[in-house]
C-alpha cells in the first residue's frame, strides 16, 4: 500500500514501484492480453516476477484477470478504469524516450512514432 508521503510523487511511484507494470501496460494498450504474449513481449522477464507482477497488479485495481479455459489455464488481462488512467503517463514517458533518450532514430522517425503512441494511449 502507499506510505503517507508528503510528496505525491513518492506516493503514486510507490504504488508503481515495479520494473515491469509499465511495459505491461503498454502490452494491453498494444492489444496483448494473455501471459504468454506479455512473456513474448518482454522475453528478459522471468516466468516467476511476471506472474507476480500481475498479480501485484491486479490487487492495486490496475487490471482484472478473466478465466477464459480453466483446463488449459488461459486467462485474459484488461487494464481497469484505474489502469486506463494511466495514458498520459505512459505516453509522457515514451515521449520522453524519443525525444531525449532516442539517438538512433531521425526526428520524423520519433514524430511519427509518437503519432502512432498518441492513438494507442487514446491521446
Amino acid at each position: 500500500m502507499v506510505e503517507n508521503n508528503i510528496c505525491p510523487i513518492g506516493n503514486t511511484l510507490d504504488v508503481f514501484n515495479r520494473k515491469w507494470i509499465f511495459c505491461i501496460m503498454s502490452n494491453i494498450y498494444n492489444g496483448k492480453t494473455h501471459f504468454n504474449e506479455f512473456k513474448q513481449m518482454n522475453p528478459t522477464i522471468s516466468n516467476h516476477v511476471l506472474a507476480q507482477t500481475l498479480k501485484y497488479m491486479e490487487e492495486q485495481g490496475m487490471v482484472t484477470k478473466t478465466v477464459i479455459d480453466e483446463v488449459h489455464n488461459k486467462t485474459e488481462y484488461a487494464l481497469t478504469e484505474k489502469g486506463l488512467k494511466t495514458n498520459r503517463i505512459l505516453y509522457e514517458i515514451t515521449s520522453y524516450f524519443f525525444n531525449e533518450l532516442d539517438d538512433t532514430r531521425s526526428e520524423e522517425e520519433k514524430e511519427q512514432l509518437l503519432r502512432e503512441y498518441r492513438e494507442v494511449y487514446g491521446i
